[in-house]
């Protein structure tokens, strides 16, 4: 028992739902190159490459380097780079949820940093597990929704939307500390 707690307590953040039901947004799936691409650029005055990387890289290891099946994470301390692939559950509202895969690169440098959410889909478990990509679900504010299937691509591009700024802040707090 005490093992299986244990073992609970370590997948756990793995398996911590997004809240995706907080509203609209006026431009919720920005593009890049033709791919949804959420990004941000982050100033962290005094603080320098290898400084951003250990905290950063401490941080992903923590919260996505413990269950092969659901995430990974590669860094590199030289380049300041560390890379992320992940699935979680999405809450899309509060009685939909959907599967989301992503992956997260962040690049350090001196007093900053960059992070991008890319190379989106969702899986749907109507459809024998079927992923579909972002770019096909959410793209011009799910108004080019190509998936029957998905009836609200708009919740879907809320909820994308909003998770991706969570991921963002769970990054800037790991700096901050």
């Amino acid at each position: 028992m005490k093992k299986l707690t244990i073992l609970l307590l370590l997948i756990c953040p793995m398996l911590i739902m997004a809240q995706g039901h907080k509203g609209n947004v006026e431009s919720c799936a920005p593009m890049k190159e033709g791919k949804v691409c959420y990004s941000d650029e982050v100033d962290v005055e005094g603080m320098k490459k290898g400084e951003l990387f250990n905290a950063i890289d401490k941080w992903a290891k923590k919260n996505y380097g413990k269950d092969v099946f659901l995430s990974s994470v590669a860094s590199s301390k030289s380049k300041g780079t560390v890379f992320i692939n992940s699935k979680v559950e999405l809450l899309l509202n509060e009685t939909d949820k959907t599967i989301i895969k992503y992956k997260m690169r962040i690049y350090c440098f001196d007093e900053k940093y960059t992070i991008e959410l890319t190379d989106i889909t969702y899986q749907n478990n109507e459809k024998k597990y079927k992923t579909y990509p972002a770019e096909n679900v959410i793209a011009n504010n799910g108004k080019s929704n190509t998936i029957a299937l998905i009836k609200d691509p708009l919740l879907f591009c809320n909820a994308t939307f909003f998770f991706a700024e969570n991921l963002f802040g769970d990054v800037f707090d790991a700096v901050e500390d």
